[in-house]
């Protein structure tokens, strides 16, 4: 990825600058815990997701503190060629400079839409390139963290896939093909496998759950917690339902829980262990 700045007047960098601090308090207020992102965590309001910066993101950051002068600029004339994946605007805190980030999309583009601009008291035809800002940061990188709370969009920025990686064919083929599971149609099963699951496999194939437990082992325990596991010939039953077997590799990888005071089963939001109070 290249950084690039945005030419600008001064007033309007001032303004921008205001808008992504103004963004950044929003980000930040309330947030009491941050949290070593993992996949399989959906942080809470007071919480931000954490994960080591990747040489991507290292560059960037750096790139951010250079010569900001010296940086290539985006051309206006041919805006929507730049490929623009995220706007950013660097700011000095107490422990450090922190980059903070917008992902942007093209919808942000208003040039290829038939946009109004008020010329006066009148509205016209807006013709030259332009964007909008967006109402939230995406995150920022601070020191050698990435800090943020929705990976839906800060993977629109950041390459993060080696942080949260999804089983490939071959890996749910090395899947099926254990001997102590049986998917049937091994090609429907990995057409069947949609991101989710990919990424539940590759969880529990990391764990090793399925060589440090036995079918019978495992049946026992989803029946101690009224969740039905069907084994037959010493292998368990992967269901060709999609529904049925998303929950069972949730089972497999820790994901599910019965509630202790009514008894239904969950689909847990993290896999933190419970630390007490002091």
């Amino acid at each position: 990825m290249i950084v690039k700045r945005i030419k600008v007047t001064a007033a309007v960098q001032n303004q921008l600058e205001g808008i992504f601090i103004q963004q950044e308090q929003m980000f930040v207020g309330g947030v009491t815990d941050e949290v070593p992102f993992d996949g399989g965590w959906s942080p809470d309001p007071h919480e931000h997701l954490v994960a080591q910066v990747t040489d991507e993101a290292a560059a960037i950051f750096a790139a951010a503190q250079g010569n900001i002068v010296a940086m290539p600029e985006v051309d206006p004339a041919n805006f929507e060629a730049e490929n623009i994946r995220a706007l950013g605007v660097l700011v000095q805190r107490p422990s450090g400079p922190r980059l903070l980030l917008q992902e942007f999309s093209a919808r942000q583009m208003l040039e290829r839409r038939f946009s109004l601009i008020l010329d006066g008291n009148t509205f016209n035809r807006l013709v030259q390139p332009a964007f909008a800002i967006g109402a939230s940061l995406a995150g920022f990188v601070e020191d050698d963290k990435i800090k943020f709370q929705k990976f839906s969009r800060i993977k629109l920025i950041f390459n993060l896939t080696s942080l949260y990686q999804e089983a490939t064919d071959t890996e749910v083929e090395g899947f099926c093909g254990l001997e102590c599971i049986s998917v049937g149609d091994i090609g429907k099963f990995k057409n069947l496998a949609d991101q989710k699951m990919r990424k539940l496999i590759n969880a529990i194939t990391k764990r090793g759950t399925l060589n440090n437990f036995t079918p019978a082992q495992i049946q026992v325990a989803a029946a101690d917690e009224n969740f039905q596991i069907a084994v037959a010939d010493g292998k368990i039953i992967i269901p060709s339902m999609k529904a049925e077997a998303k929950a069972l590799l949730h089972f497999l990888d820790n994901g599910l829980y019965r509630g202790p005071l009514g008894g239904e089963i969950f689909i847990t939001n993290s896999k933190r262990a419970l630390t007490p109070t002091p």
